[in-house]
């Protein structure tokens, strides 16, 4: 089920009081929250511990400083919603609309939405809640949930192509060419967001090539026949990380070439992999 849908049927409930005695065995389920906060009277927060909350219309309301603990979130409506001074810790959302919801000063892994969207048919939503939660991770000092809402919303975008294209929104022509950057991005470097990714796709370009190396031996050297296996694998390092020591070099001209390529192809992923690290340093301000 998509988290698209923008209407819950249940009680109808005008006050906080009145809502949490409508909590059953931890849950509460088809309620229509109609006051305009969610927080506690005093300045302590208010505690909101193993709950479960099915079909809860929370539309247009303000939360704030609650602590959410080990809560779930079921087919709930957050339309509008703006989350404050809260945390959740450990917490599920599933199906749960948050259209045009704000969050400011909150503490709240991006993980727990990711059973929530379905992409294709959620994307536009998912997009705003994690640039929300991107904006509010880097405002708070949270620099590890302020990559991950990056990358989560970059993965969004990736799939709001998929949605355009279905609704002929954008030619095919441009469908392939933004979706083959995409998926290449993602690949290479997760968007410059994974340094995990830009090492991966290092480690396979320094094995194709140790292979190619080997492969290739006879037309790179003339004197190849003992020409190792450690020895390609030694050469193609020496030669991706432009170190250049020259105690083995290629002695023909299509090895010459081939080398050249193995060079630049070199410089350019040791440059993703720089890149991605500042700029995981510069996100995470």
């Amino acid at each position: 089920m998509a988290a698209n849908h923008f209407k819950v049927d249940g009680k109808r409930v005008d006050s906080l009081s009145e809502f949490t005695r409508c909590e059953a065995g931890r849950v509460f389920n088809k309620i229509q929250y109609f006051p305009n906060e969610f927080k506690s009277d005093d300045r302590h927060p208010l505690m909101m511990k193993g709950k479960k909350f099915i079909e809860v219309s929370f539309k247009d309301t303000d939360f704030v400083n609650v602590r959410f603990i080990d809560c779930t979130f079921d087919k709930c409506l957050f339309i509008g919603a703006t989350i404050t001074d809260c945390e959740f810790t450990n917490c599920k959302f599933t199906d749960t609309n948050t259209s045009k919801m704000k969050i400011k000063n909150c503490l709240i892994d991006p993980a727990i939405f990711d059973g929530n969207f379905d992409l294709e048919l959620d994307s536009n939503i998912a997009i705003d809640l994690y640039h929300s939660l991107y904006k509010n991770s880097s405002e708070s000092h949270q620099p590890e949930y302020a990559i991950e809402s990056l990358y989560r919303m970059k993965v969004a975008e990736r799939k709001h192509l998929d949605s355009k294209r279905k609704r002929n929104l954008i030619d095919a022509r441009s469908y392939k060419k933004e979706k083959f950057k995409h998926i290449v991005s993602d690949f290479v470097s997760g968007y410059g967001l994974r340094v995990s990714k830009v090492l991966r796709f290092l480690v396979i370009v320094i094995t194709s090539f140790t292979i190619l190396n080997y492969a290739l031996r006879s037309f790179i050297f003339e004197k190849w026949e003992c020409f190792t296996l450690i020895d390609a694998f030694y050469f193609t390092c020496v030669t991706i990380t432009t170190l250049g020591y020259g105690d083995i070099s290629p002695e023909t001209q299509l090895g010459k070439i081939f080398i050249v390529m193995q060079a630049l192809t070199g410089f350019v992923v040791i440059s993703l992999f720089l890149s991605a690290v500042a700029n995981r340093a510069l996100r995470s301000k």
